[in-house]
This record gives C-alpha cells, structure tokens and sequence, in this order.
C-alpha cells in the first residue's frame, strides 16, 4: 500500500491547516489544488483526517481514519455521489446536509473532489454556503487546476497548493511497490512530480516509443511539412499528454545542456541524441516550453487531440525559427 501520508504532511498545505487546527482558527472553505487526478482524493482525506483527528485518542483515530477511507464517518460527506463530475443535485445535497449538526465532532466536512468539473450551475448554487456557512461547516474542493472555476467561487476559498513532489520523494514513496529501479527513474524522470503519473508511465509499454518519437521530432522537424508527418505519428500513439510530459523532460534537459547546468539532466542518454538537434537556441527552448506548458492546459477541455498536437508541434517550430542563434 502506497504511503502517501509522508508525501502529503511534507506539503505546505498540510502544514498551513495544522497551523490552523493547533489554533483552532479553521477557514470555512479551503481549494485543495494538486495536478495528479488520480490520488487528490487521497491526499484529501489525509487532510480531513489532519483536522477531525483527536490528539491521544488511539482507538478514536484508529477508528476515523478507518471511516474515512471507506467514505463512511457521519461527519464527513464526498461529493460527486456518481461519476467525476459535480453537479447540481450535489450541491443541493450538500447544502442540505450542511443545516445538520454534526453527530461525533465539533466539525462536519463536505468534500468536493474534482472541482475543476464542476458545472457553472453547480457553482453558482453554491456560492451562497460559500459566503454564509452553517456553523462548524468546512467545506474543501479538491481541483487539479482552477481554470474552470468561477471568479466569484474563487474568492471566497482559502487556496492551498499541493506542490509536485520531488523526484527523492516519489522514488523513496514508490520504490517497495513498483520494483524495477531504473525503470521507476525513468517514469519519475518524464512526470509532472505526481504519483499518478510516475505509475502510469511506469506501467506504460509505450514509454520509450514516446521518448524515441520525442526526440526524432525534436532533432529531425524542420518545416511545416514535418509538421504534419509527426502530428499523425504521435497521435496514432493515443498518447498526447504523455508525449507532451516525455517532450518537457528532453528539452529541460536541453536547457540544462546550454545553459552549463549538465548535473541537473535528468535524461542523460536522451541528451546524447537531442544536443545534436539544430535550430534550438535557449530562447527557441524557453519559448517551446512555455507552448507544452499551455498545450497541457488545453488538453484539460480539447476534445480532439490532433487539432492539439498541430497547434504544439507548429509552435515549436515556429520558436526555433523566432529565435534563431
């Protein structure tokens, strides 16, 4: 069993709320924000269990946190009830729920996860417990980002970021359960610092296919031509976000090379195939990294991928030529 706990508490989230709890000075709405969907649920229970647990009561913590990973304590309520997205009837369950006292602690808490799919509709009704909560009422929306959310919805949550992990930390987490050593370096190498991401790659056949096809369209993509021929290959792949996190790490790794900081490479034998590439200046990979980095973004609401990797591979392109040595 993964232990997260050690991740989480690291976190200057967690450390910010323990603040809080130690003085009894909880916000009445926090946004959790951290860019692996697959484990942010987790990592909020820890930090539900962070402010519901009872300094010294063994079998009473024992027992919360038990309820808790089964979504089962009376006093705490996750939403969506059925599938990712948040809807209407949640919110309305949940500010229904929100006039009940709780039953076993000071604190009753709501749980939103996925709150980067919460419907406009949905965040609207909920403006209202936002700006006037029930008493002993915590509320935390857990997003892997906050595009989607209201401005009116924002303001009124205590931010929290959950920054990426290290790569120290991820290995030293995931080494007893995914045992492949040098396997799992390369997977933390190509990921964005979240656990969901190193396990997917780790466990992806594909991995040095998209590094390979990486660095041939880093070295070999010359005109607009080019383009098109490497759209196609990496979306036959069905693997766009991957591609874009394998393209990350090898021009990072080409940043570190011009700028003389070589200790900082990650992918050291990648970096032997794509310093030969021609045309990338610091400004070309600064600027090519800036359009993954929005490219990701996009990926969150573009529904078709090809459109979205034309627009990526266009842009690299034409940064190579905008900053020409």
């Amino acid at each position: 069993m993964l232990d997260l706990f050690s991740l989480v508490k690291s976190s200057g989230a967690y450390k910010i709320i323990e603040k809080q709890k130690e003085a009894n000075a909880f916000s009445h709405a926090y946004l959790i924000e951290h860019g692996d969907k697959d484990y942010l649920k987790e990592y909020l229970k820890i930090i539900v269990r962070l402010i519901l647990r009872k300094n010294g009561d063994i079998l009473y913590n024992a027992r919360l946190d038990k309820l808790i990973d089964s979504e089962s304590y009376s006093d705490v309520l996750f939403f969506p009830k059925n599938g990712t997205d948040v809807k209407t009837e949640d919110v309305n369950a949940l500010i229904e729920e929100s006039y009940i006292k709780p039953i076993e602690n000071e604190n009753k808490i709501f749980v939103i996860a996925n709150g980067e799919n919460m419907n406009a509709s949905a965040q609207n009704k909920l403006l209202k417990t936002l700006e006037e909560p029930p008493k002993n009422v915590i509320i935390l929306i857990g997003a892997t980002n906050d595009f989607s959310l209201l401005p009116t919805v924002k303001s009124r949550l205590n931010k929290l970021t959950i920054a990426p992990f290290s790569d120290g930390q991820l290995f030293e987490t995931l080494k007893k359960d995914l045992s492949d050593e040098e396997k799992l370096k390369e997977a933390i190498a190509c990921s964005d610092g979240t656990v969901g991401k190193v396990i997917s790659l780790y466990n992806n056949e594909k991995l040095h296919g998209l590094i390979d096809l990486s660095k041939d369209m880093l070295i070999n993509m010359q005109s607009s031509k080019d383009v098109l021929s490497y759209s196609v290959k990496v979306s036959a792949t069905k693997e766009v976000q991957e591609f874009i996190s394998v393209t990350e790490l090898l021009l990072r790794d080409l940043l570190c090379y011009y700028t003389k900081q070589e200790e900082s490479v990650k992918n050291k034998t990648a970096l032997k195939d794509t310093k030969t590439a021609k045309g990338f200046s610091v400004g070309a990979i600064v600027y090519a990294l800036e359009k993954l980095n929005e490219a990701e973004k996009r990926s969150y609401f573009h529904s078709n991928p090809t459109v979205l990797v034309d627009y990526l591979l266009f842009q690299i392109l034409e940064g190579k030529y905008k900053w020409q040595k």
